[in-house]
């Protein structure tokens, strides 16, 4: 009797042990899936958001960038179709996006300026929110991951850093092509600099690394900061306080470009060392 008792015991730990290894499996799978959706999502914000900047300019008068924003809109609709036979695809905010983007290509030189941006920035948003969805649906959460206590930070708070910059590029494009900064542009710039400066002393100073990651990961966040103190500066005096704008269109979008590949540098090395762990 003691016997059969035993071996019960021992076949419901082995039992158990076996279902927490197939539940470990598939976790670490959908964990890699997950990561793979993530990172085709943030390449859409990506482009999206040049989308947004060069359209500006192109409202606004620059018809050099007509061909750039061809092969942006070719690329949106590339990427787009990489993601169609995926569990991405019939989230309603995919959906979302997907009609809304169809709708704004159809407006073309009928959409206002103002409107432009506003519809551009509302796609980002949902985009960032099905991205941060996708995180937490894929077990990419600090539950899940150990190593990396502050995670919650690259699904948003280092996507919002980097659509702040967005903003600024697209406003900052507009104003620079205009040669002139309305009392709305200034306001909105004004707010962006608060909040990129507040960003630059928080957010970046809470993300996770592994140990044998410090140095890289030390250089990234350095290099971001400067690129981001430059923009700031910028936008302080060549654009809101500057009695005559003088800075070239594609000299600002360049260095606000420049910044966000900084940021996103340092969400790909985050993405790396996810993947190593896994």
């Amino acid at each position: 009797m003691e016997i059969m008792i035993l071996s019960g015991i021992i076949m419901g730990i082995a039992t158990l042990f076996y279902l927490q290894q197939i539940k470990a499996k598939d976790n670490k799978k959908a964990q890699q899936q997950g990561l793979d959706y993530i990172s085709q999502i943030k390449k859409i914000i990506t482009i999206v958001q040049q989308h947004r900047g060069l359209t500006a300019a192109w409202l606004n008068g620059d018809t050099k960038v007509t061909t750039q924003l061809v092969i942006l809109k070719q690329l949106i609709s590339k990427e787009m179709k990489l993601l169609k036979f995926t569990p991405i695809y019939q989230n309603e905010r995919w959906s979302a996006f997907a009609d809304h983007w169809d709708r704004l290509l159809k407006l073309n030189k009928n959409l206002l300026i103002e409107n432009s941006f506003e519809q551009h920035t509302l796609m980002i948003r949902n985009l960032a929110y099905l991205l941060e969805d996708t995180a937490e649906i894929s077990h990419l959460t600090t539950d899940f991951l150990p190593e990396f206590t502050n995670i919650g930070y690259v699904w948003r708070e280092l996507i919002l850093t980097t659509e702040s910059i967005g903003q600024s590029r697209a406003i900052g494009t507009g104003v620079a092509t205009q040669q002139y900064c309305s009392s709305v542009d200034k306001i909105r710039l004004n707010f962006l600099i608060e909040t990129m400066t507040k960003i630059t002393l928080n957010t970046l100073q809470h993300l996770s690394y592994l140990p044998q990651e410090i140095n890289t990961h030390k250089e990234l966040v350095k290099r971001a900061t400067e690129k981001m103190n430059q923009l700031i500066e910028t936008m302080k005096f060549e654009l809101v306080n500057a009695s005559t704008i003088t800075i070239d269109n594609n000299q600002y979008f360049e260095l606000a470009t420049n910044t966000m590949s900084t940021m996103n540098d340092i969400f790909d090395h985050q993405v790396m060392q996810l993947k190593t762990t896994l």
